[in-house]
């Protein structure tokens, strides 16, 4: 084998020329396409939310509600939703901790459906 000692190995004699040439700048690295340097400033953006009064009302889950809706909405946002039926409540809830990675424990998702369901019944949007 023809080939040529780079650090104590031996690496073939074609493979050492395609090195040097990467190495030193040859027309290979001369022809390869340069990155394009882009300019960017990054600047302060300040948010400011609608505030809510609205409470969960009364029922068997208000506090799981009251502790775990509220964390990506408001109480107002949450009874304004039309009129859902448990099982359709129970798809909502499963895509909000799937899909968004709301922290609702999967023991919790049955309650508070059937709370969503009840405090806001068919018929009343």
């Amino acid at each position: 084998m023809v080939g040529v000692s780079l650090r104590r190995r031996m690496v073939p004699l074609g493979a050492a020329l395609v090195w040097a040439v990467l190495l030193l700048g040859g027309p290979a690295a001369q022809s390869a396409p340069q990155p394009q340097r882009v300019a960017f400033a990054l600047r302060r953006v300040t948010v400011h939310m609608p505030s809510s009064n609205a409470q969960f009302p009364a029922g068997a889950a208000q506090t799981l509600a009251s502790s775990q809706c509220v964390i990506c909405h408001s109480a107002d946002m949450v009874l304004l939703q039309p009129r859902l039926r448990q099982a359709q409540w129970r798809t909502i809830i499963g895509k909000m901790r799937s899909v968004y990675g709301a922290p609702l424990p999967a023991a919790d998702v049955d309650a508070l459906a059937a709370y969503l369901a009840q405090v806001l019944p068919e018929g009343t949007h």
